[in-house]
């Protein structure tokens, strides 16, 4: 008996060995993912805007290139250069919005380590996580309709706080992986409301912030919910590896990757 709980302890070690190793992977993975995403789309952006020039879209419409049933040649023009001029500068607003995620994801996780190392409350890492996940969202939604649950799934999994639920972070993962899109599609929509507003469109305008609104709350419930989902799973996971450990005598892991934080007083979240 005593054999088969030194093999638990064993395994238990060498498992948090290998979830520190998979830690640190992921603190230099998701603020250079956030970083060369932000390069692609501001560059992409800022291409955009500047090479949005009316007289080319004037052209494109006189040839037929661009139609519509709902505008005139004069306005469809308008709304079109609107949309261009709106899309690049939220494609360059997004860029930059992931610059500031990455730095704030460095930031965030230093504070974390050095809560670590205090004598305070240790860290929940409920946001870094969240975090992690929904960069594995955002990088798998190209290839895969369910990557929410999978982005969940990798948030809840890293996660092993028990003061803030797995299923939390990966619905938390879920939504963070919304938010480039939101941004994004808000400048659109406001380019094509302003364009329709200079041609007297107004219930197009109208119409079109509706549905984009409508379409992002879907987004929203939907990335959210199957990432919850993915968490959800994740922790059920994880209940049945640390119950393993304990039926053979194995310490239990609670709390995160990071051995430090169990001297620490876990009365308090971030």
């Amino acid at each position: 008996m005593a054999s088969t709980a030194t093999n638990a302890s064993e395994r238990g070690a060498v498992r948090a060995s290998g979830e520190q190793r998979v830690r640190r992977v992921v603190d230099w993975a998701v603020p250079i993912l956030l970083g060369l995403y932000g390069l692609a789309v501001g560059f992409g952006g800022a291409a955009l805007a500047v090479a949005a020039d009316r007289d080319v879209i004037a052209e494109l419409v006189a040839e037929g290139t661009i139609v519509s049933d709902v505008f005139t040649d004069a306005a469809l023009v308008d709304v079109t250069f609107a949309t261009a001029r709106w899309s690049g500068v939220g494609l360059v607003a997004t860029g930059l919005l992931s610059w500031v995620a990455a730095v704030a994801f460095v930031a965030h996780r230093r504070r974390e380590r050095a809560r670590t190392r205090g004598s305070g409350a240790a860290p929940t890492y409920t946001w870094t996580d969240a975090a992690a996940g929904g960069v594995v969202t955002a990088v798998t939604s190209f290839l895969l309709p369910f990557a929410p649950m999978l982005g969940g799934f990798a948030g809840g999994y890293l996660h092993r706080n028990e003061r803030t639920s797995a299923t939390r972070v990966g619905g938390l993962s879920g939504l963070l992986a919304v938010l480039p899109l939101a941004v994004a599609l808000l400048f659109v929509t406001a380019g094509v409301a302003i364009g329709a507003l200079r041609a007297d469109a107004v219930g197009v305008a109208l119409l079109v912030v509706g549905v984009v609104l409508v379409s992002l709350l879907f987004t929203a419930l939907f990335s959210g919910g199957f990432g919850a989902l993915g968490g959800y799973l994740a922790g059920r996971l994880r209940e049945r590896d640390t119950e393993d450990l304990d039926e053979f005598g194995g310490d239990r892991e609670e709390g995160s990757f990071d051995d430090e934080r169990h001297d620490h007083d876990e009365s308090t979240a971030d």
